[in-house]
């Protein structure tokens, strides 16, 4: 499990402001595998879905990111990241702020993909029907004893020398107010909303949370305190202004660099996420679920492997990340025949595997990083460390 540095601010919506405060500072755990795993867990469902495909852009995401060992920051190739084009740049982006959302949701509300389901707003099961199917809406949905969380996921590179600016930046606040309208339109609905900064120092993340005292207690266990942290206001109605593009499409604004994530990058993107054990006895009205049809495609395209867990044949490869030069560590990314027996938790998992890999198994898919200075982790030290105890 690697960090990065991470800032938790609390905010409030009273007419005709808005109030955000600074309220904690601290490391967000944040585990590579899971990073890499939701990435290869993104897919439309109206395209070609293939094996070959997904291990490329698993490939190339592991060959940015890079960490200094367990515990250590997780960090990306700058240089390769600023010389690289626009998309490339966004789909780094998308795909660590999507792990930085899901990280944030273990931290703050006990998430476990163990226990409590996760959705895409892009996929809902269609027994969903309570949330409207078009216009503003959050990326993910967190499924919690009390109740749903819904996540927003953004980022943006910052080419100054500070990671994380000192004051908000128009594209926060507009989204803090496009949610803050979603929530009411969905009577009160609870979200909270990540925001990652890559820059030549690292990776960080801004984390927004309504006002609400179910969140205190999350904050006293993480996070610093801060006693007297930086807080902004601005009208709830303030009126956007688009500002004249540059060259090549690019917005003069206080970064010279444009957002990472354009509002309809996230907002298009289809992920499927796998429904955990706990989740599969609720009454759905699809029973072959939308992400079982969809990793059964991957199972049907990714290559033999002559590997069981669990007495559960297995497909897939091992995949270095080199695309960027020597590679740091190795992913595999494999598909089970079946839904494998009760999965440990994270942190059980974590501390099974004693820092010689990171894994992370959600229903059939498996994914696992390790140093490529090492060798692969056996098939019966996977099922050790992922799989509850028979």
């Amino acid at each position: 499990m690697n960090t990065v540095r991470a800032r938790v601010w609390q905010f409030q919506v009273q007419e005709p402001v808005v109030t955000v405060t600074e309220v904690g500072q601290g490391e967000l755990p944040v585990g590579l595998a899971r990073l890499i795993h939701i990435n290869a867990l993104a897919c439309d469902h109206n395209r070609v879905l293939d094996y070959r495909t997904k291990q490329l852009e698993v490939r190339l995401l592991a060959s940015y990111l890079h960490t200094a060992g367990a515990g250590g920051p997780l960090r990306v190739d700058h240089r390769a990241f600023t010389a690289s084009s626009r998309h490339i740049r966004g789909f780094v982006a998308e795909s660590s702020g999507l792990g930085m959302l899901t990280a944030a949701g273990e931290a703050l509300f006990a998430w476990d993909n163990t226990a409590h389901p996760l959705h895409s707003f892009d996929a809902l099961p269609g027994s969903m029907t309570d949330y409207q199917k078009g216009g503003i809406r959050p990326d993910l949905l967190f499924h919690l004893p009390g109740g749903r969380v819904a996540g927003e996921a953004r980022g943006r590179h910052r080419r100054t020398k500070t990671l994380v600016p000192k004051r908000p930046l128009a594209e926060q606040k507009n989204r803090l107010q496009d949610l803050a309208r979603w929530s009411a339109a969905h009577r009160d609905h609870a979200y909270f909303m990540s925001w990652v900064w890559i820059g030549r120092s690292g990776v960080a993340v801004d984390v927004f949370l309504p006002q609400d005292e179910r969140w205190d207690g999350a904050l006293d266990v993480r996070w610093k305190r801060q006693s007297e942290g930086h807080q902004w206001r601005f009208p709830v109605h303030e009126r956007r202004r688009r500002p004249p593009e540059g060259p090549f499409g690019q917005m003069p604004t206080d970064e010279p660099e444009p957002p990472l994530d354009p509002p309809s990058a996230t907002d298009t993107l289809r992920t499927m996420l796998p429904v955990p054990a706990a989740a599969r006895t609720q009454p759905t009205a699809d029973p072959l679920s939308r992400t079982g049809r969809l990793v059964q495609r991957l199972y049907d395209t990714a290559p033999e492997l002559d590997a069981e867990l669990a007495g559960n044949p297995v497909r897939g490869t091992w995949v270095p990340a080199d695309a960027l030069g020597p590679a740091q560590h190795e992913v595999l990314l494999a598909v089970l025949a079946e839904q494998p027996p009760p999965q440990a938790g994270v942190r059980e998992r974590l501390a099974r595997a004693e820092g010689r890999f990171d894994a992370c198994l959600d229903g059939r898919l498996l994914t696992v990083v390790r140093s490529a200075a090492e060798p692969p982790p056996s098939w019966q030290d996977l099922e050790e460390v992922l799989l509850s105890p028979a």
